[in-house]
């Protein structure tokens, strides 16, 4: 850490727009021809893809436009990571360089795999493969898209083209360059492929992908450490670039272990992040679909049925009863009353004290006000009950208690009056 604090410092406190701005001749944005071939010919690829959604009338199921958005915005971090004047200090400073590595594959990469380019890309070729070439299509991108053929592809090719032979090698030719730019971008997509994916059917669940990016990001941020404490320079690093920000070639190697190891390593620790919350969400999910209360809860969601005939019948004012509910939930029982006749809950529920709520559908709501759980999972409590009265679906998706549209406002007032039910 005693060598890492100066580095970071050092990086603060150099003075880059000066050196670009003495760097004028690479201050130009200049378009890779091979970058620019693949960005337009995918633009116009997704472009055909999404229009034939859109003929399909499956636009917003398959690809909206959320997902056009992020479409758009990869290909212009894309086009900016290979044109523009970073991307020429890119071939000029190491540490540029890897910055340059990581847009294209933990940013890039991630955004085109939201967009679904894939599949839009997949509609477009249709139309000019026969049955034949398509199925043959089909099965090689299952092969290529197993977890274990990703994993090897995007971590190998990360340490392979990290060995200064062939990063020399790439720098000095032009077609290597865009090899490996090239392969970099498909390694990391099939990566942010499996790991957004949906959690259904075969594929890997969220213990296997949080394996999956935990090995991923132990493996890429090797390098980046042993790159950083290094105490001599291991790549060709043009030293008078370097200089012109104040950089000797081993600050300049140390920062690029720098941007590999800690921004290449926060991207990593937000995917897992996201995979333990979607992990722990579908655990309650599943808790709560196995809760021996869960059955019962079945029962309770019958609580409001659709329709029923209206009631006048109404509590008498004064009570005791109304008093303390009105203490608890700040609604009126009165008001309560009314609204448990008009929504129609009595067709499905014995409800004492609304008249014609003798329904038998549902377990019967007397002395509602005094047991512990709601639909058998929620303590009974008056935030809770008012929950479920708005939104059942929600709390319990998929269960036969309808959202009957009940506002909040009603849902305090027909809690008070159940809680007078003792």
């Amino acid at each position: 850490m005693r060598k890492l604090t100066p580095l970071l410092c050092l990086a603060a406190a150099s003075a880059p727009g000066e050196a670009f701005a003495d760097a004028g001749h690479i201050a130009q944005w200049s378009p890779h021809p091979y970058a620019l071939l693949i960005l337009t010919l995918g633009a116009l690829l997704y472009g055909k893809g999404v229009h034939t959604i859109i003929l399909r009338g499956a636009f917003g199921r398959v690809i909206g436009a959320r997902r056009g958005a992020c479409f758009a915005l990869g290909l212009a971090l894309s086009y900016a990571a290979t044109a523009s004047p970073a991307s020429e200090w890119s071939e000029r400073l190491f540490s540029t360089h890897m910055a340059q590595h990581l847009v294209l594959m933990l940013v890039c990469a991630p955004l085109f795999v939201s967009a679904r380019a894939s599949q839009a890309v997949l509609l477009a070729l249709a139309p000019a493969l026969n049955a034949r070439g398509l199925s043959a299509l089909l099965r090689l991108s299952r092969f290529v898209a197993g977890p274990v053929a990703v994993w090897l592809c995007f971590t190998g090719l990360f340490l392979l083209w990290h060995m200064p032979s062939l990063y020399g090698w790439a720098l000095r030719s032009e077609s290597g360059h865009a090899l490996e730019h090239g392969s970099f971008f498909i390694g990391a997509y099939g990566f942010w492929s499996l790991v957004l994916a949906p959690v259904r059917g075969r594929a890997p669940g969220h213990g296997a992908r949080l394996l999956f990016v935990g090995t991923a990001a132990l493996m890429s941020g090797l390098p980046g450490a042993l790159i950083a404490l290094a105490s001599r320079p291991l790549y060709q690093i043009d030293s008078a670039q370097a200089a012109r920000l104040g950089l000797t070639p081993l600050e300049d190697q140390e920062l690029a272990g720098l941007v590999m190891w800690i921004p290449g390593g926060l991207a990593y620790l937000a995917a897992v992040l996201g995979l333990l919350a979607g992990w722990i969400g579908e655990a309650e999910r599943r808790a709560l679909r196995r809760a021996p209360g869960a059955k019962l809860s079945l029962f309770l969601c019958l609580l409001f049925p659709m329709a029923l005939a209206g009631c006048d019948d109404v509590l008498p004012e004064g009570s005791g009863a109304e008093a303390a509910t009105i203490y608890d939930t700040g609604g009126n029982p009165q008001r309560g009353a009314e609204a448990i006749a008009a929504i129609g809950c009595g067709a499905c529920h014995t409800i004492p004290g609304v008249n014609g709520a003798n329904g038998l559908v549902g377990p019967p709501l007397n002395r509602i006000g005094r047991r512990l759980y709601i639909a058998g999972l929620l303590r009974n409590t008056p935030e809770n009950l008012e929950a479920w009265l708005q939104d059942p679906q929600t709390i319990v998706p998929g269960n036969v208690m309808p959202n009957m549209g009940i506002s909040k406002e009603q849902s305090r007032d027909i809690a008070a009056y159940l809680y007078t039910l003792r």
